[in-house]
């Protein structure tokens, strides 16, 4: 077969997978604590003297908040307004006769 001819056809045999991947685990830990140790610690000075409150100097921790005034509206209505059909009288009790133990409406 031709897949065997070739070495990038040839599979890796399964006992090199988990030392492989012990080896990466290890190296990565190695190059981690090599850098660690190689990185020197540096004096830091915190000195900052004093600083200013700065959630008591927020006007909104002594100030009551501002009024806010109505939002207009957005969209002009029409002064009709927008007319729904209403069914017939004679449709609404024919249609309540056949749902039983309705009791009568008396709109009629």
């Amino acid at each position: 077969m031709i897949t065997h001819q070739y070495e990038e056809y040839k599979p890796v045999r399964q006992i090199w997978s988990w030392p492989a991947i012990i080896l990466l685990a290890i190296l990565t830990g190695t190059w981690g604590m090599v850098t660690h140790m190689a990185i020197p610690d540096v004096v830091r000075h915190w000195d900052f003297d004093v600083l200013p409150d700065t959630p008591g100097i927020s006007p909104y921790s002594v100030l009551p908040p501002p009024e806010v005034s109505p939002v207009p509206p957005q969209i002009d209505l029409p002064e009709e307004g927008i007319r729904i059909r209403q069914p017939p009288a004679s449709a609404i009790s024919n249609l309540e006769s056949q749902i039983p133990g309705l009791p009568p409406s008396g709109d009629e």
